[in-house]
């Protein structure tokens, strides 16, 4: 049974999966969590100024929500979004941010590493999801920035490949194999530049061993390309560079940067 450790309360916006296992481990912990739903609850981020707020929209939501939030101080604010989300939340100095590592789909839970998490609100949220059954840690902005670059990579092989293939992640691996590795490397480095962080020779093995349980993860529609693949290729022409294996993949699915 999870150590009761009260943190007050706090807002979870976004009731989907990472939002549900986040306001799970929250409410174990003592911490009363107030929902807000697409629909009904913002009327009390008011009622409690002090309060975190947790945003677990998807990417594609992400703006609406952050128009949503206005009036909210960006230190209360905690975005929990894969992909390259930074541009959305440029108005918001001083937000914080989270990369979650677990798989959630219905039943099915697991923790493929620590969530990270970066940020003035982080250091409470943080304590409270590891004693609510969550592994999570709170990291300072350097590290942050490195995982980040390095879960683009992550997030932009298991998606969008998938889907072009129509494979599940462990039958693309195999019969896909150098591609996969390409599009991996393409997102950490182009990220990473972006960033001013290096990336590790040991990312792509440690991707291999984290997917390796979810195998069985398949994408039938390509999602969120606009933060994900397309942001990597977007940034790469940015910075005069070329993603030759991202830009094929979107090309197979008609979507323009």
């Amino acid at each position: 049974m999870a150590m009761s450790l009260s943190i007050g309360q706090t807002f979870v916006v976004g009731l989907g999966e990472v939002g549900r296992r986040l306001s799970g481990a929250l409410a174990s912990s003592g911490t009363a969590v107030i929902p807000i739903s697409r629909k009904c609850g913002w009327e009390h981020l008011s009622a409690d100024r002090d309060a975190p707020v947790l945003v677990c929209v998807r990417e594609e939501a992400l703006t609406d929500a952050v128009s949503r939030l206005h009036g909210v101080a960006a230190e209360r604010l905690v975005f929990v979004q894969n992909g390259w989300i930074r541009p959305a939340l440029a108005g918001l100095p001083g937000c914080s941010r989270g990369l979650i590592w677990f798989t959630s789909k219905g039943d099915f839970y697991k923790v493929l590493r620590p969530s990270i998490f970066s940020g003035p609100a982080v250091a409470t949220i943080t304590e409270a999801l590891v004693h609510g059954g969550i592994a999570a840690t709170a990291v300072d902005a350097r590290p942050f920035a490195a995982a980040e670059a390095e879960k683009m990579g992550f997030n932009c092989v298991v998606g969008l490949p998938l889907a072009v293939h129509a494979l599940s992640l462990g039958e693309y691996l195999v019969r896909h194999a150098a591609e996969a590795e390409v599009v991996f490397a393409e997102a950490v480095s182009i990220t990473a530049r972006a960033l001013g962080v290096v990336p590790s020779d040991g990312w792509w093995p440690e991707f291999l061993r984290a997917a390796e349980p979810l195998g069985w993860v398949r994408s039938s529609v390509a999602k969120a390309l606009e933060y994900r693949n397309g942001a990597v290729v977007r940034l790469a022409r940015e910075l005069g560079e070329r993603t030759p294996a991202n830009e094929r993949l979107l090309a197979a699915t008609g979507f323009q940067i």
